[in-house]
Formats: C-alpha cells, structure tokens, sequence
C-alpha cells in the first residue's frame, strides 16, 4: 500500500526512537525486526512490537497519501539520524520500495506489506489508574535489580504491582534479595485493589520512555496486558502469569540487631573493600558491627583490605557476610542520608530501612548473606 508524507527530521526520530524499544533483533520473522508505518489522514503511526512488548507513537506531518509499510528498524532509524536538520519525503510504492529522501540526500530501501506486522493486542482496560511519571520512574529504578534473571522461576523475572487504597506497592525479588517500596497516595482515578506482575525487561524500557515531569502517566490493565499512556506514546507488555511469591513471609520479624550508617560512608567503604573481590569466585565481604564500629573486609589471591567506618549499634555484635555486588546495589539505591539496618544471626538476611521514617513513603531492601569460612 503506498504512503506518502514530509516531515522535519526532529519530528520523525520522536516517533521512531521510542518504538525501537520494542523491536527485536534476533527474530525469524522480519516484521518483528521492523517497525510498522502507518499513514491516515495527517497522522503517522509508528510502531515495534516483538510479541511481548509493543510501542506505538503517534504525530502530525504533512500527507500526501494515506498507507502503510514495514521497514527494518535499525536501518531506517540510522538513515534518518544521519540527515542534516532538514525536511524529509517519504515515499513507498506498491511494492513496498521506500524513498527517502532530505537535503541533498536520498535513499532507496525495501519495505515490507503492512499485512506481515504481528496483530496488536487491545490497547485499551477498563481497570485504570494515574501516578506521576517521575514516580513511577523512580519506583522502577529502586526496585529493578532485585528482579531474577534466571528463567528458572519465570514469574520472578517480573515485579509485583500491588493497588490498594490509592498506594501503589512495588515488589521484585530473587534468590539472593528483595526490594519492596510503597507509595501512599500516589494512585490517583482508581480506588480499587488489584495486583500484577510486570516483565523485568519491559520495566527497563518504560523508565527510558518517561522522563521526571509530574505528568501523569495513564496505567490499564487486561488479564494479559499492562498499557502505558504518555502523551503520543502508548507502551504496552504482556502480563507474566502464575502466583507471586508470598513476600511478606520473607520479612524478618526478629531482628534485635539494629545500626544507624551514614549511607553514603557505607557505599564508599564496600566499594574500597570489593576492590580486591575474586569475581570468579565470588568472595564475600565480610562486615563485622562491634561496638561502634563496621569493619568491612576481604582477603582473596590479590591481598586483604580493612575499611573501618563509625556506625550506632543497638544489640550484640555480629560478623556476618554478603556478595558485594548485591549489598551495593541495595546501598545505591537507597537516597536517604542514614539508613538503618537490623539483623539476627550470621545466616539471617539483613535489613536495610530509612532511619527516618516519611508518611507517604517507604521502602524495605533485603540482601541474603553468604556463608562465611573461617
């Protein structure tokens, strides 16, 4: 079908760069490797869709003929960034040749018929709701690397979205930690209780597509997909199916060992002390609360390191050990000045908590330990 439109360069890659996000690039079907153009009236309709994730970004240009055609993502949005700021015609024929052309500069590339592009879900729920967009992108960004890589156990590659009574609760665990995070108020149009689970992967390209205004973002839900609504832009995902884990049994309720740290102190001695972490066999730091003090240490094939920083205790004094990889990327993600962390035993997950506790706000990140040798 043919299509026919100029629009400037600027308008186009708006349209073009958010649906690569949902392109696939090692697929067996070459419409999914594409993105698909669509042409009605002075709106251009640009999507990516791979069968689990979808993009759909909608503009004004200037038309001349209404149609559609599939192009090869990468290609296309390579030849358009490498124009000069510049008006650029587009033109497909009946078959599917595309023409590019802009400035002083003009391609020819082959199209697919828009009758190849997988069909799209509905991209519509009737449970809906509204949060901020620089929230929801923060509560993904605090949440995110506690999600499972390992397909061993496929609802845990997600993160659970629970709605109830206006607070939005966000939980992602693995066999190694957790990160929960609770936002009270933050759900706005719906008084509802319903939950989710939400691909890790699709998670990952919606922080990219929102940005840190306070505009609301729009949230719908089927019993198979999750659609988010931005503006021109509309993202949508398959749901994982199956039961999450019960998360709240993991919570440790007997913790009598509790510490006020400088966060940031914490970061920068575990991150001195995983200087001479063996990688490839995952050596532990070992964290040893006596008295007021927090010794963190290594020893490996390298040497051995002692970082020291001021911490106040309450309870008995414990050595116990983590992977750093997963007690960092807990200690990042917190932004509060002191945190707060509570343990039991060496083989018991410590808690990390804001020391000051806010009315609206909250989150609770988990790290397991690791057995340490003598």
């Amino acid at each position: 079908m043919a299509i026919k439109f100029t629009t400037d360069k600027k308008t186009l890659l708006a349209l073009i760069v958010p649906a690569l996000a949902a392109t696939s690039n090692k697929s067996t079907l070459p419409a999914l490797e594409g993105l698909l153009f669509t042409l009605s009236d002075n709106m251009l309709t640009v999507c990516g869709y791979d069968l689990e994730k979808g993009v759909k970004t909608t503009g004004l240009v200037f038309p001349q003929e209404d149609g559609a055609v599939i192009l090869n993502a990468q290609k296309v949005s390579a030849i358009i960034k490498n124009f000069p700021d510049c008006d650029i015609t587009f033109e497909a024929d009946e078959k599917n040749v595309v023409r590019i052309a802009g400035a002083m500069s003009e391609f020819s590339i082959h199209g697919l018929t828009a009758e190849a592009f997988p069909n799209l879900p509905e991209l519509g729920g009737e449970n809906k709701f509204l949060i901020s967009r620089s929230l929801m992108k923060e509560i993904i960004g605090s949440t995110l690397f506690a999600v499972a890589q390992s397909e061993a156990r496929p609802i845990l590659t997600g993160a659970l979205f629970r709605v109830e009574n206006h607070t939005l609760t966000v939980v992602a665990l693995d066999n190694y930690r957790l990160a929960l995070r609770e936002e009270r108020n933050a759900v706005f149009d719906n008084d509802g209780r319903f939950s989710f689970v939400v691909p890790g992967r699709a998670l990952a390209e919606l922080a990219r597509l929102l940005d840190d205004s306070e505009e609301m973002l729009q949230v719908e839900f089927t019993a198979k997909y999750i659609i988010f609504k931005m503006d021109d832009i509309v993202f949508f995902s398959r749901l994982l199916e199956g039961e999450y884990l019960d998360y709240k049994r993991a919570l440790p309720t007997q913790n009598k060992i509790f510490a006020k740290i400088d966060r940031q102190a914490f970061v920068e001695s575990a991150e001195r002390a995983s200087l001479l972490v063996d990688e490839r066999l995952k050596t532990p730091l070992r964290c040893n609360f006596t008295g007021d003090i927090l010794n963190i240490a290594c020893s490996t094939q390298y040497g051995t390191v002692n970082d020291n920083l001021k911490i106040v205790k309450e309870g008995d004094d414990i050595e116990i050990g983590f992977n750093n990889r997963y007690l960092l990327d807990a200690l990042r993600t917190c932004k509060d000045e002191y945190i707060r962390v509570s343990l039991s035993t060496p083989l018991m997950s410590m808690v990390i908590e804001p020391e000051e506790k806010k009315e609206d706000s909250s989150y609770i990140y988990l790290v397991l330990p690791c057995k340490l040798k003598d």
